[in-house]
Formats: structure tokens, sequence, C-alpha cells
């Protein structure tokens, strides 16, 4: 066992259930109250994703979006946790230069039709025609670019005040953001009793830079909403993690019951609900084609993210792999190591029990893992079919790393 594994086992409280649990008796007594018998009551609490939702979605499909939030302004029941509005600034750019990237490539990936000179062919008429037609192509080609253009100038334009920016700019006032008061170093060692128990949320993440802060940090919204408020609270979100939800079949099925449990004693007895935003909209009375259309982006979204996950656990398992095997020649591995595996596939390298493709193969991996960990899973511009190569190459790393012999080495 390494010595940080251990500190972890040192800090284990093998009585965690009395904590998580501390009424033992109202595990059999619970009562959930459904969505549908509290939705005119409850307050909604918006997550980072569902505000991000209508940067993939028609004109048509946020126009009932704004309708929607605007019900529930009018009746005092939607509430923006500070860490949503703080985790919103920082992706809604990410979205816009997306956009941005994905027409620019649009727009240089069409090139003109190329001519050739066929003199023999001058005198047919359909020569003449197919000549014709290639000059009205190019330009409308042309025209097409010229529009493209506009259109990124327009972008370029933006200073905050894109539709959506606007949309949030008029109905998010300073009594609908719920900015929670904390205290920092309490927070943190919260943090770090949940990670090592794997308490919900936020463990899942502990690999970010924040360490998982960013979901800890809403759910203490959350429960505190419940507190100060005594309402029941519809949570608005499409994270699909474990740490937020019991899931079989990759299907996201039940709201963790740590959470409804922590979420019942702090409120005095209320429910708490988890919905996607096409069951919010759907909920609230939007229109079927724009469900539809949210529904749609959800799906395909779920499936990147689904694809994300996997490459995250693969990756973490051709770590503990190489770190397994560099540690039989370096029992004592320097703690840059641990942080590096370049490092530890260029030890193997020197021993010669990897070959230097196989050194090369793992840099540009780890490029595409630190911008999943560093920069969050919205950076990633990978469709799902590039994803899934990208996850045979690292099976084939894996491979390779699990069957490193040291037979030969001196």
């Amino acid at each position: 066992m390494n010595e940080k594994n251990k500190g972890n086992q040192d800090e284990f409280d093998i009585f965690i259930a009395n904590s998580i649990f501390p009424e033992a008796a109202s595990i059999f007594s619970t009562h959930i109250k459904t969505i549908k018998s509290i939705k005119n009551t409850a307050i909604i609490v918006m997550d980072t994703n569902a505000l991000l939702v209508p940067y993939n979605v028609g004109k048509d499909s946020v126009s009932q979006i704004r309708t929607t939030y605007e019900k529930l302004v009018k009746t005092g029941q939607l509430i923006i946790p500070g860490q949503v509005a703080r985790e919103f600034a920082n992706n809604r750019t990410n979205k816009i230069l997306t956009l941005f990237q994905q027409l620019t490539r649009k727009q240089n990936s069409i090139t003109n039709l190329q001519k050739g000179k066929y003199p023999l062919l001058e005198s047919l008429p359909e020569y003449k025609e197919a000549i014709r037609l290639e000059e009205e192509i190019d330009r409308l080609i042309k025209e097409y670019r010229k529009t493209i253009s506009s259109v990124l100038d327009h972008i370029r334009s933006w200073r905050w005040d894109d539709p959506v920016s606007r949309l949030y700019a008029d109905l998010f006032t300073e009594e609908i953001v719920f900015d929670l008061s904390i205290d920092q170093d309490n927070m943190k060692k919260e943090l770090k009793k949940r990670q090592i128990h794997k308490i919900p949320p936020g463990y899942k993440d502990a690999s970010k830079d924040d360490s998982g802060i960013g979901d800890l940090l809403i759910w203490f919204t959350i429960l505190e909403i419940g507190r100060s408020k005594s309402k029941d609270v519809i949570f608005v979100s499409g994270d699909e993690k474990p740490d937020w939800w019991d899931i079989r079949e990759n299907q996201s099925i039940y709201p963790r019951y740590e959470l409804i449990d922590e979420f019942r004693r702090k409120s005095g007895g209320y429910s708490f609900h988890i919905i996607h935003f096409s069951q919010f909209l759907d909920l609230y009375g939007a229109s079927e084609s724009a469900v539809e259309e949210v529904r749609e982006e959800e799906s395909k979204l779920s499936t990147e993210f689904s694809l994300i996950g996997e490459f995250i656990h693969k990756w973490q398992i051709l770590e503990r792999t190489l770190l397994s095997k560099c540690s039989l020649i370096e029992p004592n591995l320097p703690d840059r190591w641990r942080m590096n595996l370049r490092e530890v596939a260029d030890q193997l390298y020197r021993q010669r029990l990897v070959d230097k493709m196989f050194v090369l193969e793992l840099q540009e991996l780890n490029i595409i893992r630190n911008l999943i960990v560093h920069k969050g899973e919205s950076e990633i511009d990978k469709i799902p079919s590039e994803i899934k190569e990208i996850i045979l190459r690292l099976d084939i790393l894996i491979d390779i790393a699990s069957k490193i012999s040291f037979d030969n080495v001196d």
C-alpha cells in the first residue's frame, strides 16, 4: 500500500454510516412527495449545464425557455446558485468560441470547383452548360463565404450580449441568485471527508483542478435553500455521474438516497428531486417541439460524456498499471512521477520495456487527458466516433503495459 492510500486508510471513519444516516428509524419512514404534487410550490434550482443548453437549440426553443423561466420568476420559485453563475461565466465563452470554430471550419472546407481546359469539348452544348454551372456554383460559393464572414463578424462583436446572455440579464436579477456564505477551511475539510468516504456529491470530480468543490458548493446551496425557505427543491441538472445518481445499464435511475435523506434532515422533512432540463420544460408546459429538441441535445451530450467518462476510467487503469510496473524498478517512486506519466514512460523506455512509439502515443493521449481534467469536458472538440477511436488507442497502451516483462531488465 503506498503512503497516499495508507494515509487515506488511516483517516477513514469505520463508523461513517452513523454520520451519513444519523436517524436510523427515518430510513423506514421516508416519504418523498411526487414532482407533480410539488411543482407549483417547490423551489427550482438550476445547474450550470442547464443554463448552457440554450446555446445548442433553435430560437423557437429559446423562446419557450424564456417563457418557462418567466413563469417561475413571477411565482418566486426560481433560484440560481452563486456557484452556478460563476461556472456559467467560465463556460459561456467556450460555447461561443466553439460556434465560431465550427463556422470557420465550415467556411474553409468549401473550395471552388477545379476547372480544367478541354478545347476538344468546347463545341458541345453539354460542355458549355457544365462551364456555366461551374461559374454559377463558384459565384454562390463566394457569396456563401462572404455571408459566413458577416456572421463571424457578428459573433466577434458580442460583448456579453449574445441572445442567451441577454435572456439571462433580463430575468436573473439579484433576487434570483442565491450566493452561499461559506467558511473556506471548513468547506475544504468537508470535501476531503466526502471524497475519502465517497459521500455524494463531488467525489467523482476529485481529479479536477477544483477537486470537485463546485458540486459541493451547489449542494450546500440547495441544503441552505431547503433550510431557510422550508420548501421542497427540484434540481434541474444534466449531471449523470454516480455521485448524484444510482445508475444501472448506463441510465440514471434514482437520485442518491444519501442526498434525499440529507436534504430531508436539513430542510425539516421536505423532498428533493433531480430532473433533466427537457423534463423541466415539459413539467412547466413548454411546447412539445422545444422539449423534443432539448431532449435530443441531452441525448447527444449524454453519449459524449459517457465516452469521456470511459476514457478517464481507462486512463486511470493505464496510470495504475504503469506505476505498478515502474515501482518494481524504482521502489521509492518520486512524487512527481505520480503526477506525470511521461516520467514513468521515459523510465520504462530507458529500461527497454516499452518502445519509442509507446512513449509518443502516451504523450498525445496525455494532452487529451489534460484538456478534460484541467479545462473541463466542454473543451473537448471531439465527436463520439473520434472519442471511441481514442479509447481504442488507450486500450492498446493498457494491453502493452499489462504485458511488460522484467525478464531482460539489467
